[in-house]
């Protein structure tokens, strides 16, 4: 044997992997690598999800003022929070029940003579208005009355917490990207463009089974079919697409892993859906209104019960998120395994 092959033989990288291999055999060292990726995981869903809506305090929530001056509204509904709410002062009640109602303002405190009221819209975010409700007895501390609570907006009776279409959008979420697996794992014999076919035909029909259970089905909300229908297909075609990108880029072992990271770490607690987004901290408030589940949120919120108030910014993210995710995944699969079937 040459020096060459015995320092070969007997170099520090091969005396390492004899180590690695008496320690852990076999598949026991991805199998330990894989237990201590979860547990990472794990620690992080519980931070998100505490840090996110384990806590909520209002941020900056719009309200409008009428009969009073905003800087009295704010001290009314802000208490010793000085950053609690944002008030503006309208010049009418009818003005403050318009703005509510195209989503402009949280509430409104008017005040007329000796009367005052706190309009609010739970279906605009039930965990704002609980929020400002509770402050009822600090209000009436602040003004020498106390207000008549209004809801111009209630959510759902089959609904009381508001959250139904945060689970509606979680649903089609974690359906696309789940679905986006299971097809590759059980169908991986198809060309480009039969994979774009099942993807487009399952999330219909994902889309379509939650529609039917949310509305006619099980009524837990009065939902416009067909608008429900689309936005619900797009945004688990989104989810689905985007693992794909990942399993292209990292593999398939490992593409479910930053897939869960964004969309259930991330988007889910900042959509807005359990905890509206004036309640979270600034960093989930802010990357809400740009992932697929907080634009989800909102198209449905907005669908359901602000039908003459719709907003576009919600389109707008959905649709940047699902033309650029479909573009990057075509690309990196004609680059890497063509347009075929992918070599068994």
């Amino acid at each position: 044997m040459s020096g060459a092959e015995e320092q070969d033989e007997h170099g520090p990288d091969r005396r390492r992997t004899r180590v690695r291999t008496a320690v852990l055999p076999g598949a026991n060292l991805p199998a330990l690598v894989v237990a201590l990726v979860i547990a990472g995981v794990a620690a992080l869903y519980v931070f998100s999800y505490s840090t996110a809506l384990g806590a909520p305090r209002p941020r900056n929530v719009p309200v409008a003022a009428v009969g009073l001056s905003a800087a009295a509204a704010e001290r009314a509904l802000g208490g010793a929070d000085a950053g609690a709410v944002r008030a503006t002062a309208l010049p009418s009640r009818a003005e403050a029940v318009t703005a509510i109602g195209q989503q402009r303002y949280y509430a409104a405190l008017v005040r007329t003579g000796e009367r005052v009221e706190l309009l609010v819209s739970s279906a605009s975010g039930p965990s704002v208005a609980r929020v400002l409700e509770a402050d009822v007895p600090a209000v009436a501390a602040a003004l020498g009355t106390t207000p008549v609570v209004r809801d111009l907006h209630p959510v759902s009776p089959r609904d009381p917490s508001g959250t139904v279409l945060f689970y509606v959008a979680l649903a089609s979420v974690i359906m696309g990207f789940i679905g986006a697996i299971q097809t590759r794992a059980n169908a991986n014999g198809l060309t480009l463009a039969g994979e774009l076919r099942w993807d487009a035909v399952r999330s219909l029909l994902v889309a379509l089974a939650v529609t039917a259970m949310v509305g006619p089905i099980a009524h837990l909300e009065s939902v416009p079919f067909l608008p429900t229908w689309g936005v619900l297909a797009l945004t688990s075609w989104t989810a689905g697409t985007t693992y794909l990108c990942w399993r292209l880029l990292v593999g398939a072992r490992w593409a479910l892993l930053p897939t869960w990271l964004l969309f259930i770490l991330v988007s889910s607690p900042a959509s807005g859906g359990a905890v509206a987004q004036p309640l979270l901290p600034p960093f989930f408030a802010a990357v809400g209104r740009v992932m697929p589940a907080g634009a989800t949120v909102e198209a449905l919120r907005d669908l359901t019960y602000f039908p003459d108030h719709l907003h576009g910014a919600p389109y707008l993210v959905l649709g940047v998120w699902a033309v650029i995710t479909t573009a990057a995944f075509v690309a990196l699969r004609r680059r890497r395994i063509g347009t075929g079937v992918p070599p068994q």
